[in-house]
């Protein structure tokens, strides 16, 4: 009997240490949760997670939805599943990363937003927290890029100016605000149209030929997305447009057609791995149960043809 009791109690305590082991490693572990890696962004993004997650004693795990939101939330239920000890959200979509931080809230599972963030007037609607959300100031580059607009004009330039934008997207949105607030210090600058991108290549193509063939007028192309000032670049060059220049917020490909000089003249490019980095180290001040301001601004670099040498390797 006492042999037996010995062997449970053994067999208990075995148990025991291997539940603790099991929750101590899973307190160092951060979820990551990021839409692709078809776009240089997210590449960087979660290269930065990875290093700078190594760096400040977590495991890190990246989980990739491939754009598609309910994967993502498939994914962040795994995160749940696997107790982790914090998840980084990139969402997909705004609307529907809602779940996904209510998934976390439920599990008591502490989130953290990052570049493209859920909605939040349906977060307020289902009482949900995100304890920090760390973004680019989406406005600042905006504003960076209209600022750069009027200074190439000059005093008495004038421009007509048409949009590819993405209407549904609250940053590309607050993107254009920007953009237009500055212009507006040049009273010469108007704009006449708006069309839909949607952050694809091919899409922007289409709409900023169809927008230039409608109207000749336009003198400058403003895109809110790389994606969709590659294909209005695209048009404008198909078109045979020498007339007409292009400002946009730009990735690695845009920074390289602002250093050659060509029809896309200066944009904003976002600090991926900067986000990430500021990120993973307020994660590990919030764990050690430090208090955290809920939004990060972090301005992008404006770019043109005099640092779009340098600016890739900062960025990225």
């Amino acid at each position: 009997m006492t042999i037996l009791w010995r062997s449970v109690r053994a067999a208990a305590m075995g148990a025991s240490v291997l539940v603790m082991a099991n929750m101590a490693h899973a307190e160092t572990v951060l979820g990551v949760a990021l839409p692709n890696l078809t776009n240089p962004y997210y590449v960087a993004m979660k290269k930065s997670f990875e290093e700078n997650g190594a760096a400040q004693g977590f495991t890190v795990k990246v989980l990739i939805a491939d754009n598609d939101d309910a994967k993502q939330l498939s994914q962040v239920q795994t995160f749940v599943q696997q107790g982790v000890a914090a998840v980084a959200l990139n969402c997909v979509s705004s609307g529907p990363c809602v779940s996904s931080v209510s998934e976390l809230n439920q599990a008591k599972i502490p989130v953290f937003t990052i570049n493209l963030l859920p909605d939040p007037e349906a977060l307020k609607a289902e009482n949900l927290t995100v304890v920090q959300a760390v973004q680019t100031d989406q406005k600042a580059g905006g504003t960076f890029i209209g600022e750069q607009l009027v200074k190439d004009l000059g005093a008495d330039g004038k421009a007509v100016v048409g949009i590819v934008g993405e209407p549904t997207s609250v940053a590309a949105n607050t993107r254009d605000d920007g953009f237009k607030e500055a212009a507006a210090a040049n009273p010469n600058i108007t704009f006449v149209a708006l069309v839909n991108g949607k952050v694809e290549e091919t899409t922007a193509l289409k709409v900023t030929t169809e927008m230039l063939q409608g109207n000749p007028e336009i003198t400058v192309v403003y895109s809110d997305t790389e994606p969709a000032a590659l294909g209005a670049l695209a048009a404008i060059q198909q078109l045979g447009r020498d007339d007409v220049t292009l400002y946009a917020f730009v990735d690695k490909l845009g920074v390289q057609h602002i250093a050659e000089n060509s029809v896309l003249k200066a944009g904003a490019i976002q600090e991926p791995a900067k986000l990430a980095q500021i990120q993973v180290e307020n994660i590990k001040k919030y764990l050690a149960g430090e208090k955290l301001e809920p939004v990060i601004n972090n301005p992008p670099l404006l770019v043109n043809k005099d640092n779009a040498g340098d600016t890739v390797d900062k960025a990225y």
